[in-house]
C-alpha cells in the first residue's frame, strides 16, 4: 500500500515493513493477468460508444514500472500509445451496465510500445497483434475506485472521470490530454466485453491514447526514457535499451 510517499508492504492482513518510495522498484501490480484487453480510441475500427470494440494483447509483455524494455532491432518506427487501464476484481459474465464499475477492483496506468510498421501491416490485415507485442509497463500502484469520486464528471453510462494526462520523452514534454475525451466507460466495455466471454479476475481493461498529439506522431529511438502521468493516478516511467 501507498500513502503519503510511502510503501507499506503487508502479508495481506497487517504491516509487515515500511519503505521509503525511492528505495523501491515496483513490480507489476498484476503479475500473471488472464488477459489484456486493448480498446483503441484512435483507431475508427475501434471507436464506437456504443460497443467499444478491443483487441486482445499479450499479458506477458507487461512488466513493472522504471524497467528497461528490449526492442527487436528490426524496428525503425517505433511508437507509444499511452494508456489508462482497469483491472477486474471477480469473475463475472453477462454483466449489466448499472453493475459494470462495481467489478473494478482500480485503475493504473500503461505505456504500451508499438512498432508503427507492424501496425500498419496488421491494420490492412485486419488482425493486430505483433505490433502491439514489444513490450509495456504497467503501474506503479492500482487506485481505487473510491479514491476517485471526487473526480466523477457523470455516471450516465457508468463513472468517467477526467484527469489530465501528460506524455514526456527524456524529460520534454510531447503530448497532452484527459481520460475524460475517451469515448466512452469503463463501465460500457466491461458490460460489452462480458456478453461472450467469462471475465476472470486480473483481467484487464485498458484504453488509450490519453494524450494527443498537435504534430508528428512520438517517435523513439534506443535509448529514450518515457514518462507518462496522470493525476491522481501517479506516473509511469519505461526506458528503451540502446543496442549491444
Amino acid at each position: 500500500m501507498v500513502y503519503s510517499g510511502k510503501i507499506y508492504e503487508t502479508d495481506g492482513a497487517q504491516a509487515v515493513a515500511v519503505h521509503e518510495a525511492e528505495a523501491v522498484r515496483p513490480l507489476s501490480p498484476i503479475p500473471h493477468a488472464p488477459s489484456l484487453r486493448i480498446f483503441r480510441t484512435d483507431l475508427n475500427e475501434f471507436v464506437d460508444a456504443s460497443e467499444p470494440r478491443f483487441f486482445y494483447g499479450n499479458p506477458g509483455s507487461l512488466v513493472g514500472a522504471s524497467q528497461l524494455i528490449n526492442p527487436p532491432e528490426s524496428t525503425v518506427e517505433m511508437g507509444i500509445l499511452p494508456m489508462i487501464a482497469a483491472v477486474i476484481v471477480a469473475d463475472a459474465y453477462r454483466v449489466d451496465l448499472a453493475d459494470a464499475d462495481d467489478l473494478i477492483l482500480g485503475f493504473t496506468l500503461l505505456s504500451m510500445l508499438v512498432d508503427r510498421t507492424e501496425e500498419r501491416a496488421d491494420l490492412a490485415a485486419s488482425a493486430i497483434g505483433r505490433s502491439h507485442d514489444l513490450g509495456a509497463a504497467i503501474g506503479p500502484v492500482l487506485t481505487t475506485p473510491d479514491e476517485l469520486e471526487d473526480e466523477v464528471e457523470t455516471a450516465q453510462f457508468g463513472r468517467r472521470h477526467a484527469l489530465s494526462s501528460v506524455l514526456r520523452v527524456n524529460g520534454v514534454e510531447r503530448q497532452r490530454g484527459s481520460t475524460g475525451d475517451i469515448p466512452f466507460t469503463f463501465a460500457q466495455a466491461i458490460s460489452f466485453a462480458s456478453q461472450t466471454c467469462t471475465l476472470r479476475t486480473g483481467d484487464i481493461f485498458a484504453f488509450g491514447p490519453i494524450t494527443e498529439t498537435d504534430g508528428e506522431p512520438v517517435v523513439l529511438e534506443p535509448g529514450d526514457e518515457v514518462h507518462i502521468a496522470v493525476d491522481r493516478l501517479g506516473a509511469l516511467s519505461l526506458k528503451l535499451s540502446n543496442p549491444l
